[in-house]
């Protein structure tokens, strides 16, 4: 291979005198341009690579946001169901007292008006049943 390497060199070093341009450089320059371009397009590929994988992870992650936020305005509305439902079970018990004390109020109203007015037709009734017994008795 030395042998080879060495003969290409000389064929190179013989065609560049003959010609008068130093083809070594020439060829140098050739073989950094390639590198160069060569290693543009492999970083260019792995931007490419880089990018697309950055635009699925972004992609991921906004699914996972959307359901996040799917969550957070289930949970909400869960959270504002469930106060309510709360609140109504409150709300029962309160109106449920409120309505035993009217009812407490309203019998204790009654008793109190109608106290007077039983025991007036109690003493009417009464009287009147021992005139009728007198009447009755003496005329029977």
């Amino acid at each position: 291979m030395d042998m080879s390497l060495d003969f290409s060199e000389i064929y190179i070093s013989l065609v560049s005198n003959i010609i008068g341009i130093d083809l070594k450089q020439i060829k140098r320059v050739l073989d950094k341009e390639k590198l160069r371009k060569s290693g543009q397009v492999e970083i260019s590929d792995s931007i490419d690579v880089v990018s697309k994988k950055l635009e699925e992870s972004k992609d991921i992650i906004d699914n996972a946001l959307l359901e996040m936020e799917k969550q957070k305005k289930l949970f909400v509305q869960m959270k504002k169901d469930a106060e309510i439902s709360q609140q109504v079970s409150e709300m029962n018990k309160q109106q449920v007292e409120a309505l035993n004390v009217l009812l407490e109020n309203t019998l204790n109203k009654q008793e109190k008006k109608s106290f007077p007015k039983t025991f007036l037709w109690n003493l009417f009734f009464c009287i009147l049943s021992a005139i009728l017994g007198f009447v009755l008795g003496k005329y029977l």
